[in-house]
């Protein structure tokens, strides 16, 4: 399959190496690291073991790229606003968009360039960094999860088959049929956890364990979250927040996306992961005043910024 990842940076560069090792034709579109990935190649060092792809297919723009079968889009929410300049020249009659982005409402931007029954959400369940252009590092996960933007038979089908070609890739990948329900399972960890992260001035999984109260605060919010998703109709497995709260305290030095975005200077994805879904659980009166606290301490940090 010809895939173009959209926004390679530490996650698209991670499943675009392991897609593109199981002999898919993987296009990396990028922008900071396209010099150096395309003199030196691409390095992913996973626990220890390095892979590497001497000669990457990488473009600076999509125009450069061209139509493919399938766009893997790994922009941040906050750069939305360019898809409909940039997914336009990668997509013909028949390709698919995946979205592979955090929080809330990336599908909804997607469907207004794409038919929905072509638009897929991927959740992924990874802990990986870039730590200079075109060198990734990969601490633990790599899970994904996939869903139809809009469910019929026809697209049920395709998640399948795209969950597939993870799988033969290494990437221990799942298709569901319900886009919500997935979408909560990584917003149970990605609000408390990314958000104490950046609220607490951007810092590392490992800092965050050695203050009781804040664990015990990221306990009670996802606590709230899994609450919302179950009143919304998508209850979770019993033991969902300590399997969590498990491979959480495993990240060691690991800083959540939006806590790196934070101490770069860049946008946070307030809105995707935090705004649009403390407005679902508005939507059903859902109680929610520690994760609310969360959200208007990230706002208050965000202003001082």
């Amino acid at each position: 399959m010809k895939i173009a990842i959209l926004g390679a940076g530490a996650l698209g560069c991670y499943y675009g190496m392991q897609l593109a090792q199981a002999g898919e034709d993987v296009s990396f579109i990028m922008r900071s690291a396209y010099e150096p990935t395309r003199e030196h190649g691409l390095d992913v060092m996973s626990n220890g073991v390095l892979q590497h792809l001497e000669h990457p297919q990488v473009f600076c723009s999509p125009e450069d790229c061209g139509p493919v079968e399938l766009v893997l889009v790994c922009l941040k929410s906050t750069n939305n606003a360019i898809l409909a300049t940039a997914l336009p020249p990668l997509l013909h009659s028949k390709s698919v968009v995946m979205t592979m982005q955090n929080g809330m409402g990336n599908d909804a931007a997607i469907a207004e360039i794409v038919d929905p029954e072509r638009i897929f959400i991927a959740l992924c369940f990874i802990c990986c960094m870039m730590e200079s252009p075109g060198k990734i590092g990969h601490t633990g996960g790599n899970d994904v999860q996939i869903a139809p933007s809009k469910l019929s038979e026809q697209s049920m089908a395709m998640a399948e088959s795209l969950s597939a070609m993870f799988n033969h890739a290494n990437i221990r990948c799942r298709a569901f049929e319900q886009a919500e329900q997935i979408l909560w399972h990584k917003l149970g960890w990605n609000i408390p956890f990314n958000g104490l992260c950046l609220a607490l001035g951007g810092i590392s999984i490992k800092k965050l364990f050695t203050m009781p109260e804040q664990v015990q605060r990221a306990r009670s919010i996802m606590e709230e979250v899994y609450l919302c998703s179950q009143m919304r109709g998508y209850p979770m497995p019993d033991d969902i927040v300590e399997k969590q709260f498990e491979r959480t305290s495993k990240m060691g030095e690991f800083i959540p996306s939006s806590a790196v975005d934070y101490n770069k200077g860049r946008p946070v994805e307030y809105p995707a992961i935090w705004g649009i879904c403390l407005e679902k659980a508005h939507e059903i009166n859902c109680p929610v005043p520690v994760w609310e606290q969360l959200a208007a301490d990230i706002r208050e940090r965000l202003a001082q910024s």
